[in-house]
């Protein structure tokens, strides 16, 4: 079967791809601040360590990979420095016009791969909006729920590591050590046991950050001094590879169910 690059095809060769098949993927990212010892480029750089080795893993499934959309919805941290990001409303017509090229080119089946927490919610409203107006199949496979479904094996029960906690730091320590050089990320974060976080959320047994039934809106300084939100302390670079792997093979499984899936009569 073939994983492909769309930057990487020329015009012709998009004559002879399945596209009744092939499964079009766009992975999100974000540039935003992950604390004080992580590179802001975090999310992208992760959604494109699956995405390598989802392209070296995946078999029986037709895909192509369209470049990582590095700039998204990260509004929540516009009081760090280095935080770069689009409004919903530009990010909704950035979407629309990739998914109308998409579907100009003859696809059938999009799908939204995202490593971003800030970008979910609207994904979910695009998805549908998109497939009424294209006529594409289109899915949201986003990352922070699948761990949060389906947790690292090396991530404490219960932990709310969602930014720049114990996940993102092993996985950056693992696939881009020279990032992590020469930094510290001790004493970092704040979660449901110490921190704004823990002393928010205190007593409550309906409201939680996010993950629940019950939401609070939240922007990034409502929950931690640093920009962490969870506990970075205990990462090492083989919980990353680990944590990485378990993440990749979720997507595979993922994407051959989507591969699977047509609406029936």
């Amino acid at each position: 079967m073939t994983n492909l690059k769309w930057r990487e095809l020329s015009t012709a060769d998009f004559k002879d791809l399945s596209k009744e098949r092939m499964i079009v993927i766009l992975p999100l990212g974000s540039t935003e601040q992950h604390g004080p010892h992580m590179p802001v480029a975090t999310d992208a750089l992760m959604i494109e360590a699956v995405v390598n080795d989802v392209m070296e893993q995946l078999d029986g499934v037709e895909s192509i990979f369209l470049p990582t959309l590095w700039c998204t919805k990260s509004g929540e941290h516009k009081d760090f420095p280095g935080t770069v990001f689009l409004s919903a409303e530009t990010l909704m017509h950035v979407l629309e016009e990739i998914s109308a090229s998409v579907a100009r080119a003859g696809f059938k089946k999009l799908v939204f791969l995202n490593a971003h927490g800030g970008n979910s919610d609207l994904l979910a409203v695009a998805a549908r909006d998109i497939h009424q107006k294209t006529g594409l199949v289109t899915f949201v496979v986003d990352i922070m729920r699948l761990l949060a479904a389906y947790p690292p094996e090396d991530l404490e029960p219960g932990a709310f590591d969602i930014h720049a906690g114990q996940f993102e730091t092993s996985v950056i320590m693992a696939r881009h050590p020279k990032l992590m050089e020469r930094r510290n990320w001790k004493g970092y974060g704040s979660d449901l046991k110490r921190g704004k976080v823990a002393a928010t959320f205190e007593g409550f047994k309906y409201l939680r950050p996010q993950g629940n039934p019950v939401t609070v809106g939240w922007v990034t300084t409502d929950f931690t001094t640093d920009g962490v939100i969870g506990d970075p302390s205990n990462a090492d670079a083989q919980k990353g590879k680990r944590g990485l792997q378990a993440q990749v093979q979720l997507v595979c499984d993922v994407l051959r169910e989507i591969d699977a899936f047509e609406y029936k009569s």
